[in-house]
């Protein structure tokens, strides 16, 4: 059974309607598969999709779903009382719990086959009957404001709500301001660079020193390894230099790129001086780095898997506009009402980037 199917049926079974582009549990490390099932139960809201997680190499796939609530301070008794369920650790898969001042998620991963929709439904109640023992139900009004009557969910960045139209502006036009704000805030381009070099320097240097010690006497190495460090050396790299500026923006995003693949590539230098100390049996001296780095492009491009290397260090260091730590914040939120054939309708603006 295909994604789309094993969806549908369960949105029928629960009287919710499936939409294909749902993007609920879309964020930095998950995916949802085939968009989510979105509907409203006993008075909650909930949604439902397969999911696939990049945290591991080669990612995961999984199930999660998603009640939400109004807004409760009881997040960490609702963790607890799902985690002390009696049965709940039974139930298929590893899972895991996160709670918030308006919603639960509970995820698990399935190394087989999708879970059994009965066991989905079996499990949503299951959470829906913890949360309705610390936080109350929807009722029929707008979740922001509390008095303008709201019965059509509103998907507010991806995630079911009520809002009614009054308070979806006034969000929306309090986020542009913070978002101007904030792309009004100064810029220190200087001290941010030098914290993006000292960041380049020490990370790149601590790549070339632990990969040279691991594989430079060898005689063998790790491709794929030396193809994807670039991520990791690029967030102390950003989170630094961020930090330093003041804010995320378009300057500090190319700085950024260059400074990675700078970054990535002096560690390589370093790993390249330990290997030809093994082969040339010499004591490491900074003459020899120096004559490294002259011919430092000729060894990049040596054969095959050198070539897709420096490939993927070029791509990654691009890349890096993208990722959690590099991309520039988005305030202002999607609003959108999902229409009965799954389709979604926005009923605002794009959400606005700082820039």
């Amino acid at each position: 059974m295909n994604a789309a199917t094993y969806m549908s049926q369960i949105a029928q079974q629960l009287g919710s309607i499936y939409s294909p582009k749902c993007t609920t549990f879309k964020n930095d490390y998950r995916s949802g598969k085939k968009g989510a099932v979105i509907g409203a139960r006993k008075g909650y809201l909930t949604a439902l999709a397969l999911t696939s997680s990049g945290r591991t190499y080669g990612g995961t796939n999984g199930f999660s779903l998603m009640v939400r609530y109004p807004k409760s301070s009881s997040a960490q008794q609702i963790t607890e009382a799902l985690k002390n369920r009696p049965g709940f650790s039974s139930f298929f898969g590893k899972k895991s719990v996160k709670a918030t001042e308006d919603s639960v998620v509970v995820s698990w991963t399935y190394s087989l086959g999708k879970t059994k929709q009965e066991d989905v439904i079996t499990l949503l109640d299951a959470v829906i009957e913890e949360v309705s023992r610390y936080a109350p139900a929807f009722t029929g009004k707008c979740e922001d404001c509390g008095t303008a009557e709201a019965r059509e969910i509103t998907l507010m960045n991806g995630a079911p709500g009520y809002h009614c139209s009054g308070c979806q502006m006034r969000i929306a036009a309090d986020k542009q301001r913070e978002a101007d704000e904030y792309s009004a805030r100064d810029a220190n381009y200087v001290l941010g660079l030098a914290a993006g070099l000292f960041a380049a320097a020490v990370t790149g240097s601590a790549w070339g020193w632990l990969i040279g010690l691991a594989e430079g006497d060898s005689g063998q190495w790790s491709p794929k390894l030396h193809a994807l460090v670039g991520v990791a050396i690029s967030i102390p790299i950003c989170l630094l230099m961020f930090k330093v500026i003041g804010k995320r923006d378009r300057a500090g995003q190319i700085m950024a790129v260059v400074l990675t693949l700078a970054a990535k590539w002096w560690g390589d230098a370093i790993y390249f001086t330990y290997v030809f100390m093994h082969f040339q049996n010499v004591a490491f001296s900074w003459p020899l780095v120096s004559i490294v780095l002259r011919q430092f492009f000729e060894i990049k491009f040596t054969d095959g898997w050198h070539i897709f290397v420096t490939i993927c260090d070029i791509v990654i260091a691009a890349a890096v506009p993208w990722l959690p730590w590099g991309k520039l914040l988005t305030f202002v939120p999607v609003f959108q009402t999902i229409q009965p054939d799954g389709s979604l309708i926005q009923t605002l603006t794009q959400g606005a980037v700082a820039r």
